[in-house]
C-alpha cells in the first residue's frame, strides 16, 4: 500500500514537469519563427543602399545566416534554460520523492514497530485476559468449595438442630405425661384418702347409729332441745331416782350390743395367709427367738419364714 502511495505521488510530481517541457518546446519553435520574421527588416536596413539584384541575393544569404545565427543563439539558449529547468524540477522531484520515499519507509517502519508492539500488547492483554480468566475459575472453585461445605454445615446444624427440637419434645412430652401422671397419682391419692375418710365417717356414723352405750350420754341425748345446758341435764341426771337409772342402763347395755354387732358386720373376713400367720406363729416366733436376742430381729425372721413356709404349701 506504501509503495503504491509513492508511486501516486511521484507521477502527480512529474505531471506539471512535463507540462513546463512542452510549453518551453511551444516557446522555442515560436522563438524561432518569429526570429525568421524579424531578421530580413534587420538587414534590408543594412542593404538600403545596393542595388535592386545584388541587394535579393545579398539580402536572402544574410538573412539566412543571420536567421541561423540568431535562431541557433536562441534555440541554444531556449534548450539550456529548458534543460536546466528540467534539471531544477527533477532534482526537485526527486529529492521530494526521496524524502516522501524516506517518510514512507519511516512511516513504515513505524507502523511495523506499532504493529508489532499492538501485537505485543494484544497478546500481553489475552495472557493477562487469559491468567484473569483462570484466577476467576480457581476463585469460582473455590468459592463453590465454601458454598458446599458451608451448605454441609448447614445442613448437619440443620438436622443436629431438628434431632434436638425432636428430643426436647419428646422430653416436654414425657414431663407433661409425668407431671399429668403425677397429678392423677396425688388425684388419686387424695380420692383415697377422701375415701377412707369417707369410710370412717360412713364407719363412725353406723356405729353411732346403735345409739349412746351409756346412762348419762343416753340421758343426755334424750333431754337434747329442750333448751337445758349440759350442766342443768348432769344435775337432773344426779336426782334421777334408781328405777329410772336403770331402764336408762338396761337401754345403754342394748345400744353397747347392738354397737358391737355392727362393728362385727363391719370386719373384714381374714384371708388365708393371715389365719396361717395365726396358727403357727408362736411356734416360728419361739425357734426365731432361740437364733437371736434382738425381739424385733426374731420378729422378721419369723415373719420371713412363715413367709416361705406359705409359698411352699
Amino acid at each position: 500500500m506504501n509503495t503504491l502511495r509513492i508511486a501516486s505521488r511521484t507521477l502527480r510530481a512529474f505531471a506539471p514537469l512535463a507540462r513546463s517541457t512542452g510549453f518551453d518546446l511551444m516557446q522555442v519553435r515560436t522563438k524561432v519563427t518569429s526570429a525568421k520574421k524579424a531578421a530580413p527588416k534587420k538587414v534590408v536596413k543594412k542593404v538600403k543602399a545596393a542595388p535592386k539584384k545584388v541587394a535579393k541575393k545579398a539580402v536572402k544569404k544574410v538573412v539566412k545566416k543571420t536567421a541561423k545565427k540568431v535562431v541557433a543563439k536562441k534555440v541554444k539558449k531556449v534548450v539550456k534554460k529548458v534543460v536546466a529547468k528540467k534539471a531544477k524540477v527533477a532534482k526537485k522531484v526527486s529529492a521530494a520523492a526521496k524524502k516522501r520515499v524516506a517518510a514512507a519507509k519511516k512511516r513504515d517502519v513505524a507502523a511495523k514497530k506499532k504493529a508489532i508492539v499492538q501485537k505485543k500488547k494484544i497478546a500481553a492483554q489475552k495472557k493477562k485476559a487469559t491468567a484473569k480468566a483462570a484466577l476467576i475459575k480457581r476463585r469460582a472453585a473455590v468459592l463453590r468449595k465454601k458454598t458446599a461445605a458451608k451448605a454441609a454445615i448447614l445442613k448437619k446444624k440443620d438436622a443436629a438442630l431438628k434431632k434436638k427440637a425432636s428430643a426436647l419434645k419428646k422430653k416436654k412430652a414425657a414431663a407433661k405425661a409425668k407431671v399429668q401422671a403425677a397429678k392423677a397419682k396425688a388425684q388419686a391419692a387424695k380420692a383415697k384418702v377422701q375415701a377412707k375418710k369417707d369410710a370412717v365417717k360412713a364407719k363412725k356414723a353406723k356405729i353411732a347409729s346403735s345409739g349412746p352405750v351409756r346412762p348419762r350420754a343416753l340421758f343426755v341425748s334424750q333431754q337434747a332441745g329442750k333448751g337445758m345446758s349440759l350442766k342443768q341435764m348432769s344435775e337432773k341426771f344426779n336426782t334421777l331416782g334408781a328405777s329410772e337409772k336403770q331402764a336408762l342402763v338396761n337401754q345403754a347395755q342394748k345400744n353397747l350390743a347392738k354397737r358391737n354387732e355392727i362393728r362385727k358386720s363391719l370386719k373384714k373376713p381374714a384371708t388365708k395367709y393371715a389365719l396361717f400367720v395365726k396358727k403357727n406363729f408362736a411356734t416360728a416366733y419361739e425357734s426365731a427367738k432361740k437364733q437371736t436376742n434382738d425381739k424385733k430381729a426374731a420378729f422378721k425372721l419369723a415373719t420371713r419364714t412363715l413367709a416361705a413356709q406359705y409359698k411352699k404349701q
